[in-house]
């Protein structure tokens, strides 16, 4: 019982089984979606307020933490809320929308500033250009949109490098001498692949594991490396066949629907995975794992079913 235990994440076994029960409720009653993803923005928009008082910032080893988290973590919610605002006025643009969403963006670039992620920073702009990419338009309205993209996400770079000297260095520094802030963690995961490539350690060896190959005792910040390392080869292809089968439906929905924010989700979900430690058993990446699949699933069943119908 005892290696069973540590074959195995409890936690990210729990969050397995939350994402398809989000997924089934979801795919039962698809009207709950629109309710889902505005629960969620409200709910960044009053993390946004609580942080401009004061509240829930708090520094611990010299280390700032947003309501106890990671500040890349609150960063990336951050970043999702921001595309799915953004999403709306893209797809359903009018003076209504335009200033509905601006009002819901400002505070939560805001909050990806004061965060300080490059990752979350690096999220807006890529989830931006996936967006106006898979934009089903014209060719003059596809370069209409990219001019205006170009031209907001250069200012908004520009207003976020001058205001926020933490994010401009650290984002130098990433620039010039190519330091991610996880190139000894990844170096060392490499190595531990190399030694374990079939079986892996399993989840509680990850961070021995990591400890023996980095001197850092900490799981390496990228999920492709830690599942590898947790479950070997056999792990590693039943993550990559779970994704692959993802990324298939939602380019399916895609083409039925032309919504392009399904896509961009989890472009930006599996970016973030893959840079920040722990990620798989974060609850955030695994609900949007839901809220893709459930939502999918339901256009594309509904869409079968009238197609034969007809």
């Amino acid at each position: 019982m005892t290696e069973l235990k540590f074959a195995f994440g409890y936690r990210t076994l729990l969050l397995i089984v939350f994402m398809t029960f989000i997924a089934a409720h979801i795919y039962s009653k698809p009207k709950i979606l629109p309710l889902v993803l505005n629960s969620y923005l409200a709910s960044m928009l009053l993390v946004c307020l609580l942080v401009a008082i004061g509240q829930g910032v708090t520094l611990e080893n010299d280390r700032l933490l947003l309501f106890g988290e990671n500040p890349n973590i609150m960063g990336a919610k951050a970043a999702l809320a921001f595309l799915i605002a953004v999403s709306r006025l893209i797809n359903k643009f009018s003076i209504k929308v335009l200033l509905i969403s601006g009002a819901v963006c400002i505070p939560l670039i805001g909050l990806v500033a004061t965060s300080g992620s490059r990752g979350a920073f690096v999220s807006m702009f890529l989830g931006l250009a996936v967006l106006l990419w898979f934009r089903k338009a014209g060719i003059l309205q596809k370069l209409a949109l990219i001019f205006f993209g170009a031209l907001g996400s250069g200012m908004l770079i520009t207003y976020m490098l001058e205001s926020n000297p933490i994010m401009a260095e650290r984002l130098l520094e990433t620039v010039e001498k190519g330091d991610t802030g996880r190139n000894v963690l990844w170096e060392g995961a490499f190595r531990a692949i190399k030694d374990n490539i079939i079986l892996g350690v399993g989840f509680e060896g990850v961070i021995p594991t990591m400890y023996r190959y980095s001197g850092i005792y900490l799981v390496p910040h990228n999920i492709f490396l830690y599942v590898y390392i947790a479950a070997g080869l056999p792990g590693m292809i039943l993550f990559l066949t779970f994704l692959g089968r993802l990324t298939k439906l939602l380019f399916a929905h895609f083409k039925e629907s032309g919504d392009s924010l399904n896509l961009v989700l989890f472009v930006i979900v599996i970016f973030n995975m893959s840079k920040q430690g722990g990620s798989i058993e974060k609850t955030l990446f695994w609900f949007f794992f839901a809220v893709l699949i459930g939502s999918t699933v339901h256009i594309m069943s509904r869409n079968k079913l009238e197609k034969i119908r007809e």
